[in-house]
């Protein structure tokens, strides 16, 4: 650990004993990351008070976004402390059909991701695209740790991150943006407020990055072109509690692969994506209507010769509804069903494919006096595959546990079942590199947590332990040579303890001082995964922990973050890094500057350096860039 982070660490831990003054405000209780009374949904699909529900939800609204310094939900996701990152180009851009993810607790490729309670992942490779989504977009995103498919369904084996966009107000109100930096970066923005409509739209570019990735097994360097992005949302509540929801999102770049030999190999990227949902919503009834559609173009050349052109096209569409009979005697009682159509277009790996995803929930909550809840829920979930393959029905339970102790300290625990099934590529794969396997099962597992939330007028703290077991890991067979094939392997899991804390150290004093505060939200696991002969080895990274120190006042403001990740799998670094937001008043609006990996470390994004490993390669970190820019509202 270099002097840089010790003496940040240290920093963070200082503190002056004061006696507390009169209840904090919203806006103090929010610097320490939770208020009071906060609602969380992704819980338990309705409204709950955070701290009584008994699952661990991470909540980051949208000040919290930016306050990370990032432009698109994937990076500031990756900031906000308690989630892994991989990243295969710069600004978490999918490349080639490969996507970014989030690592929760330790574990790749079993989280959900969802946006306003609808599932938008693609159901050809699970891939998602977080960078189309602006931070500018988004209200709020709730991160739901542990297994979730009772209350979700298919997928949702680790978590689920839920993204609700913005709506509407009924004020008139306007900001624009602009925002310059290194590597020809610009960053400019304008959204208009009205009585019941939002509308943004949002210009990126980023000039051509060189050396963002090595092939060591074959002796090439990547580098990804200019980049071009267009982001656009409209929100309209046209009658109360009725929401519409679109948003497009489309870029342009290329991915470039240097020859040590002197040949260049180029594929130009072109990404369109579209989600649309209408959403009535209110106490006891929920009813949605939604629709996600992606089409990416990608034109490969050799030599600046044109080679071949694909198309892949992913969407889902679906319903969703959800009643809450409240009764006497502390019972309240949550039914629902929902509905997803998936269909993907891969013409160069195994055509159209699609396939069903149906449920029933429900969900039972007993209160006992005003200290604890019991919540027992249950789900029925239909999988309707393609003929050649195996339909799915399997019964999801889970239960969870409330005990208020205290006004500032309440315990939980839970316990749930959780299922992922094969994806498209995974189950019709077909080239002479790699062939899919129709015979796969579902992974499937159990999930289990326990921990305290605790709140103060100066401080507040969220602490869990979590152990999730799973079985029939779906991996690569490459012990017996080309084509590789899938296979549903032995066990997998994670147990380890998770946190998020904040603490006010100068709480109640006047002045500079009283204005500080302090955070750290991150995990330790111990992820372990099987073989194909049986054999153990680590999947995803063991540690991450985000601590921020900030100082917010009405004419400054100022965020420093050091990220660190460790422990990680394949051999990959260990890195610390630190970002440095603010903003001062100036005129009618704001200066704002940010510093992305301020030390310029090198980072390592994704990538395999076992010295055995059949392909050894890493990306890598674009490195330190510098933004300013001006923000004003009217």
């Amino acid at each position: 650990m270099t002097k840089k982070t010790l003496a940040f660490l240290a920093a963070c831990m200082v503190c002056a004993s004061t006696a507390p003054a009169a209840s904090p405000s919203g806006a103090d209780q929010l610097a320490l990351g939770y208020m009071a009374d906060e609602l969380v949904v992704t819980g338990s699909r309705f409204s709950v008070k955070e701290k009584e529900s008994s699952r661990f939800v991470t909540v980051a609204d949208s000040e919290k976004l930016k306050k990370t310094g990032a432009t698109n939900a994937i990076e500031a996701l990756s900031r906000i402390g308690g989630l892994g990152y991989k990243s295969l180009a710069p600004l978490g851009i999918n490349k080639l059909g490969m996507n970014s993810a989030l690592y929760i607790r330790g574990m790749a490729d079993g989280e959900l991701i969802l946006v306003n309670g609808m599932p938008v992942q693609q159901a050809a490779s699970k891939g998602y695209d977080l960078s189309a989504i602006s931070v500018d977009q988004i209200e709020r995103i709730e991160v739901l740790k542990g297994a979730a498919s009772t209350l979700y369904g298919a997928d949702a084996m680790s978590g689920v991150i839920n993204i609700v966009t913005k709506k509407p107000t009924d004020t008139t109100s306007a900001t624009a943006s602009v925002e310059f930096g290194n590597e020809s970066w610009m960053n400019h923005g304008v959204s208009v407020s009205l009585p019941g409509v939002n509308i943004g739209f949002r210009y990126q570019h980023m000039g051509e990055l060189d050396n963002v990735g090595r092939q060591f097994s074959s002796d090439y360097t990547n580098a990804l072109d200019e980049t071009d992005r267009y982001m656009f949302n409209l929100n309209v509540s046209p009658f109360a509690n009725t929401f519409i929801d679109y948003q497009y999102a489309g870029y342009k770049t290329g991915f470039i692969d240097r020859y040590d030999s002197g040949l260049v190999e180029r594929t130009d990227q072109q990404s369109d994506f579209h989600f649309l949902n209408i959403r009535y919503e209110n106490e006891v009834f929920k009813a949605k209507l939604y629709g996600m559609h992606d089409n990416r173009i990608q034109t490969d050349y050799v030599d600046d010769v044109f080679d071949a052109e694909v198309e892949r096209v992913n969407y889902n569409y679906g319903a969703e509804t959800d009643y809450r009979f409240l009764f006497s005697h502390g019972f309240e009682l949550t039914v629902g069903a929902d509905y997803v159509h998936r269909y993907a277009e891969y013409s160069n790996i195994y055509g159209e494919k699609s396939r069903d995803d149906y449920g029933l929930f429900a969900e039972l909550k007993k209160r006992f006096g005003d200290g604890v809840i019991l919540t027992l829920g249950g789900r029925e979930q239909f999988i309707d595959n393609e003929a050649e393959t195996t339909d799915h029905n399997v019964f999801l339970p889970s239960a969870g546990i409330t005990w208020k102790a205290s006004d500032d300290l309440s315990l939980f625990a839970n316990a749930g079942k959780a299922f992922q099934v094969p994806t498209f590529t995974q189950l019709y794969y077909d080239s002479k590199t790699i062939k899919g396997n129709p015979d796969l099962k579902p992974e499937s597992g159990w999930s289990y947590e326990t921990g305290v939330k605790w709140n103060c007028d100066c401080a507040s703290a969220r602490v869990s332990g979590f152990w999730m077991t799973y079985d029939d890991k779906i991996q690569i067979d490459r012990m017996h040579g080309k084509p590789y094939k899938y296979f549903n392997a032995g066990a997998y899991g994670s147990k380890g303890i998770e946190w998020e804390l904040g603490l006010r150290p100068f709480y109640g004093e006047e002045g500079f001082p009283g204005r500080i505060s302090l955070s750290a939200a991150g995990y330790w696991a111990d992820p372990v995964s099987e073989d194909i002969y049986g054999e153990k080895y680590q999947p995803g990274p063991k540690f991450q922990n985000t601590f921020g120190i900030a100082y917010t006042s009405t004419p400054f403001g100022l965020d420093l973050k050091c990220r660190i990740l460790a422990g990680r799998q394949d051999n990959l670094d260990n890195y610390t890094a630190f970002d440095l937001s603010g903003r001062v008043k100036a005129g009618p609006g704001n200066v704002t500057i940010a510093v992305e990996n301020l030390f310029d470390t090198e980072i390592q994004t994704t990538g395999n350096l076992i010295e055995s490993a059949t392909s050894r390669y890493a990306y890598y970190d674009p490195g330190r860039l510098v933004r300013v820019g001006y923000a004003v509202s009217f």
